[in-house]
C-alpha cells in the first residue's frame, strides 16, 4: 500500500455520513483507518448496548473493495462494552482476531490491514502480543501499529514486533500526534520529525512504513475562534510541510477535520449556536450566529448566506458538501450540528486530496 493520504474514520454518524457523501473517484485515492467506536445505545432484554455494526456495515458499502486499515479505539469516552471485547487479550487477543477473519471471509474489502491491540493490563503481554502477531500474519500481509506522539513506548514495542514478523511481511508504523492545536504546532513537529529521524537511524527496516495523523480542528470553538466570524490554519498541513520537506517517504494522515473527542454525550441546555465551517487547503473559516429568537432553520440560512458570499467559498469545488450550504440558502437540508460536521469532513476531504494532488483537478 503506497497511497499518500490516511484517512482516521470513527464509527460516529457524523463521519459516516460524511464518507458515504463523498465521491467514490476521490474515496478510492485514500486508505482509511476504520476506527471502531460505540454506536447509537440500543436497549437489549433491559440491558444498555452500544453496537457498531449499523454504520460498519454503511462503511463497508462505501469502502467496497479498497484496502483499509481497521482499529480499536482506546478512548474510553468512545468505548463500550462491544469494543472492549475487542481487547479480551487471553489467546493473542483471540476475540480481535476472530472479528477480522470473519470480516475478511465477507470478501468486502480488497485488503484489510489490522491494528496490533495492546492490552498492557496482561500479565502475559510480551507473550499475548507474539500470538496476536503470528496469528494475524497467517491471514494478513500488513499490519498496523498506531504510536501515540505523547508516548515512548514505540522504542521498545517495535524493535519487539520486528523481531516476531516474518521477513515477508509489513508494519504500518502511524504516529499519531492526536489533537494538536495550533499554539503546540511547533513542539509537535519537531518532536515528530525527531521521532521518524530515531526510526529510521536505529529502528524499522524495509519492513516498515512510515504515517503520521494529526487534526488541529477544536473540541470548543470558542477556545480559538470569535464569535461570528472567524479563521484559523490546519496545523496538520503545516505539520506535514515539515515533515515532507525531510522525509519524502513518510505519508500524511489526518482526522477529516474532525475533533477527536466526541461531544454526543453533552446535553445543550440552552441549545447551540449555528455555525457553518468551510476548510481550504490550510486553513478552515466559518460563520456562526446566535439564534436570538428565530429557528435554527432560519439562522442557518442566515448563516449559509453569509457564507457563500465570502470571496473565499470555494463555489467551484463540485462536492456533496459546498451543495449542501448553497441549498442552505434557500431551503436549510438540517438544523442538526452533526450534519454540519459531515459537511466540513466531505470537504475538508476533497481540499486535501487537490493539495497531496492525488487526483488531476486540471479541467
Amino acid at each position: 500500500m503506497t497511497k499518500d493520504y490516511y484517512l482516521v474514520v470513527k464509527t460516529g454518524q457524523a463521519e459516516v455520513k460524511a464518507i458515504e457523501n463523498t465521491a467514490r473517484e476521490s474515496l478510492e485515492v485514500l486508505t482509511p483507518i476504520i476506527e471502531l467506536t460505540r454506536g447509537r445505545k440500543k436497549m437489549v432484554d433491559k440491558v444498555e448496548t452500544h453496537p457498531f455494526d449499523t454504520r460498519l456495515e454503511r462503511l463497508k458499502k462505501a469502502f467496497q473493495g479498497m484496502d483499509v486499515v481497521m482499529d480499536v479505539t482506546s478512548d474510553e469516552q468512545l468505548s463500550c462494552t462491544e469494543v472492549n471485547h475487542m481487547f479480551i487479550y487471553e489467546n493473542g487477543y483471540q476475540n480481535w482476531r476472530d472479528f477480522l477473519k470473519s470480516l475478511k471471509d465477507e470478501a468486502c474489502f480488497k485488503n484489510i490491514v489490522p491494528a496490533l491491540l495492546q492490552n498492557f493490563d496482561d500479565p502475559d503481554y510480551e507473550d499475548n502480543l507474539r500470538k496476536e502477531i503470528e496469528a494475524l500474519c497467517q491471514d494478513f500481509d500488513m499490519l498496523m501499529y498506531r504510536d501515540s506522539i505523547v508516548d515512548d513506548y514505540c522504542y521498545s514495542d517495535i524493535p519487539t514486533i520486528l523481531e516476531i514478523l516474518p521477513q515477508n511481511k509489513k508494519i504500518l508504523i502511524l504516529i499519531d500526534c492526536g489533537y494538536t492545536p495550533q499554539a503546540m504546532e511547533n513542539n509537535v513537529s519537531e518532536r515528530l520529525i525527531a521521532r521518524i529521524r530515531n526510526f529510521k537511524d536505529k529502528i524499522i527496516d524495509d519492513r516498515c512504513k512510515l504515517a503520521f495523523c494529526a487534526t488541529s480542528y477544536p473540541n470548543n470553538i470558542n477556545e480559538i475562534g470569535g464569535m461570528e466570524y472567524d479563521e484559523f490554519r490546519l496545523a496538520e498541513v503545516d505539520i506535514h510541510s515539515k515533515v515532507d520537506a525531510l522525509f519524502k517517504d513518510v505519508a500524511y494522515g489526518d482526522y477529516g477535520c474532525v475533533n477527536p473527542i466526541r461531544n454526543d454525550t453533552i446535553t445543550m441546555a440552552r441549545g447551540w449556536i449555528p455555525r457553518i465551517d468551510v476548510p481550504l487547503e490550510n486553513i478552515v473559516f466559518y460563520y456562526r450566529k446566535r439564534r436570538q429568537g428565530a429557528s435554527y432553520t432560519d439562522t442557518y440560512k442566515t448563516v449559509a448566506t453569509r457564507m457563500v458570499s465570502d470571496g473565499k467559498f470555494p463555489r467551484n469545488l463540485s462536492v456533496w458538501g459546498i451543495d449542501q450550504i448553497t441549498d442552505c440558502t434557500t431551503i436549510p437540508p438540517s438544523a442538526q450540528p452533526s450534519h454540519w460536521i459531515s459537511v466540513r469532513m466531505n470537504i475538508h476531504i476533497e481540499q486535501q486530496i487537490r493539495r497531496l494532488q492525488l487526483i488531476d483537478r486540471s479541467e
